[in-house]
């Protein structure tokens, strides 16, 4: 904090009749001619340096004038210089007794409060100041300060609004840095950058404020920037933290960061410090998917904490995400020696997994329920591994258990969903897909699976199922895939019906989704049996064109587009596509193979999904 006592005295010195000194009306010329010389003395002696002399003046004046409001703040900023925290803080206090509204001791006040540490002391007392002297602007900096140590950065921005520019280049420095922590806790990265270019423009040779903006410009994806900043610092002094900025810098910006890796590894730390140092290495390696290279660094700082068992799961992890299965096994298993944990089963689980053996994975998911059976991942990870291996009946009972103990979870309505419909009861698939869809705090990833359901079902959709996804693609228009479910399932209730009312609206949205969703060849081809129905020949040639060449393989395809040449007499074009539809036909995927897909994007879907999910 800035704000000096002597600033204080140059207020009182410059400001006397602010300061509410109280008089006795009585009082004769004489007198006040001596109540001057007193404090004026006083006040020399502080100017010198001298609170000594000052404290032994006022006291004695104040003793035959105790309502003198002016001495008694100048005996305060006496005490306040000569350490004498106590008797500041009391004969300040007795000013505000006298005089509620006296700036300078609640600035003073603020001041000592701040000095000890008590924020929030300090914040009540330069708020009151700011209050009655508002355009003071040094004060008005101070409680700003105050409020950004507070993390009350909204009330610090406000603080400084229309604060007139500082003349002196030390005061601009204070400034543009308070700014830049403002936005920085306000999350205006970019912001914060801005003012940190400033602060260095007016002391560009200043190494910590070249420090301190390569580490804004970094918070701000200015890879470049901050690379440019702090790669001379940590070449001058190899200090790690520098180190670690540019590491990031060169990491984000694509660049040679080997170098710098290598000279951070070389940097000589205590055993504690060393080993938190690596962790923040391999973390940072692993955040821009050097995954493999930060297995050294976990493996380094569990070495040198052996007991630490977040060490040993994070090399475990580093390894298993590496491909590097047996290695991953090991460390985790000896991570389960030292402490063993829900998350330490889950992982296990996972290496076993991809090492082939399922019933060992079945076994370290059942224990990682066991271990923490309220907790929805885990239970999630078992029913995951029956699923992935068909074991629906299981799955269906482990995702029921899991209801039981997070009924408003969306993710394990999604499960219950899912198996149903590979149970074949699509209408009871599609009732729990809904209920999943409202409970999800953004439904689509929901919302795709039953349009799916609904599009390849034969009867006609679900009223409460049309309704909910045509909801969701008014609501939110640019969602392409939406507005294809929606005109598709529109198009497949009134074709039943025979209802052709709805016909413009079934084309807008189809072709809104056609054009949002450029490569996938769903909405041409369903746009083609839409102006089939409504007897728009050539528009349905054109879409059925694009269908199959967006889709090739795509046998229900070859065949339509046959019988659309055919009744507008191309013959010799129909002849070829019945042709193209037979060979495509042949290698057509059976259901089994259509549900190991669905299971796949389900296993995506539900990991990515999961709450805390490795």
């Amino acid at each position: 904090m800035r704000w000096s006592i002597n600033a204080s005295i140059c207020w009182v010195l410059g400001c006397s009749p602010i300061l509410g000194t109280s008089q006795n009306p009585n009082s004769s010329q004489t007198k006040r001619s001596g109540t001057r010389s007193a404090v004026t003395q006083a006040r020399a002696s502080l100017a010198r340096g001298n609170a000594e002399d000052a404290i032994r003046i006022l006291t004695s004046y104040l003793q035959a004038h105790p309502r003198d409001t002016s001495g008694r703040v100048t005996l305060g900023q006496a005490y306040a210089m000569a350490g004498a925290t106590e008797h500041a803080t009391e004969e300040f206090q007795r000013v505000l007794e006298a005089s509620p509204q006296n700036y300078v001791a609640l600035a003073a006040l603020g001041e000592i409060y701040y000095r000890a540490g008590e924020l929030e002391k300090a914040e009540s007392f330069l708020a009151r100041a700011v209050k009655f002297r508002r355009g003071e602007p040094q004060l008005r900096l101070e409680w700003a300060i105050a409020l950004a140590r507070l993390h009350r950065y909204k009330e610090a921005q406000g603080a400084l609004v229309d604060l007139p520019a500082p003349k002196e280049r030390e005061e601009k420095l204070t400034l543009h840095r308070l700014r830049a922590s403002v936005e920085m806790g306000l999350g205006n990265t970019s912001a914060a950058a801005q003012e940190m270019e400033k602060a260095l423009e007016l002391k560009p040779d200043d190494e910590q404020l070249n420090a301190a903006t390569a580490t804004a410009e970094l918070q701000t994806g200015n890879w470049q920037r901050a690379a440019a900043l702090a790669k001379p610092i940590f070449s001058r002094s190899s200090d790690p933290g520098m180190g670690i900025v540019l590491l990031e810098a060169e990491l984000g910006a694509g660049e040679d960061y080997r170098q710098t890796l290598e000279q951070l590894r070389a940097t000589s730390l205590s055993g504690e410090d060393e080993a938190d140092f690596r962790q923040r290495l391999a973390e940072l390696l692993v955040a821009h998917g050097k995954t493999e290279e930060s297995i050294e660094d976990f493996r380094k700082a569990s070495e040198l904490e052996p007991d630490r068992s977040d060490l040993l799961f994070n090399l475990a992890l580093a390894q298993y995400r590496a491909g590097k299965l047996e290695d991953a096994l090991a460390t985790a298993e000896k991570c389960k020696a030292t402490a063993d944990s829900a998350e330490v089963e889950d992982l296990l689980g996972d290496i076993q997994e991809a090492r082939g053996d399922n019933l060992a994975a079945v076994r370290s998911y059942q224990v990682a329920v066991a271990l923490a059976p309220k907790e929805e991942k885990y239970r999630l990870s078992l029913a995951v591994e029956f699923l992935r291996h068909k074991s629906f009946d299981a799955a269906k009972v482990v995702l029921q258990q899991a209801e039981e103990t997070n009924p408003s979870s969306w993710r394990v309505q999604l499960g219950l969903g899912l198996v149903e419909h590979f149970a074949g009861t699509d209408e009871e698939a599609s009732r729990i897909f809904l209920r999943a869809a409202n409970l999800a705090p953004s439904p689509e990833t929901v919302l795709r699976y039953l349009g799916d359901i609904q599009m390849d079902q034969a009867p006609a959709p679900d009223p409460a199922a049309l309704a909910k996804i045509c909801q969701y693609a008014d609501e939110h228009p640019g969602e392409g895939k939406m507005q294809y479910y929606c005109g598709g399932l529109i198009f497949r209730r009134d074709y039943a019906s025979g209802d052709k009312a709805h016909g413009e609206e079934i084309l807008r949205r189809l072709q809104t989704a056609s054009r949002m969703l450029a490569k996938d060849p769903s909405p041409h081809c369903q746009l083609e049996k839409v102006y089939r129905w409504l007897n728009r020949w050539p528009e349905a040639l054109r879409e059925s064109e694009t269908c199959v060449r967006l889709a090739p393989d795509f046998a229900e395809g070859h065949y339509r587009l046959a019988q659309i040449y055919q009744h507008l007499g191309q013959q010799e074009a129909s002849q070829r596509e019945t042709k193209l539809y037979e060979e495509a036909a042949k290698r057509v995927a059976d259901e089994n193979a259509r549900r190991d897909e669905t299971i796949k994007t389900f296993l995506y879907t539900i990991q990515k999904e999961a709450p805390d999910r490795k």
